[in-house]
């Protein structure tokens, strides 16, 4: 995140990536050959415009894509299968009923 994605957050509270988190982050989240926050943000992003009326998914990738270059963080859950192939759930936490014992 550079400053004039922060919002005008002073340049000395703007944390540096850490490799530690791209390291988890690639365990986690990427997928293919994402190798980056930018490429699992964009996935999401235009994942997530999907739901929208096919003339305005660029306007809404563009919003959601910048909801996250400025910070914000979708459940892990959205960020590992939003976009994928893959048919899974996008729900970070559910519940199943447990049967008498």
């Amino acid at each position: 995140m550079n400053t004039s994605q922060a919002g005008g957050i002073a340049p000395e509270l703007v944390l540096t990536e850490q490799e530690i988190c791209r390291d988890a982050l690639i365990e986690k989240y990427a997928k293919g050959k994402e190798s980056s926050a930018e490429d699992v943000r964009r996935r999401v992003a235009r994942a997530l415009a999907q739901a929208e009326p096919e003339d305005r998914r660029a306007h809404w990738e563009k919003r959601f894509l910048g909801a996250l270059e400025e910070g914000f963080i979708p459940a892990g859950r959205i960020n590992s299968a939003a976009g994928i192939q893959m048919q899974a759930t996008l729900i970070n936490c559910f519940v199943q009923p447990v049967g008498d014992s």
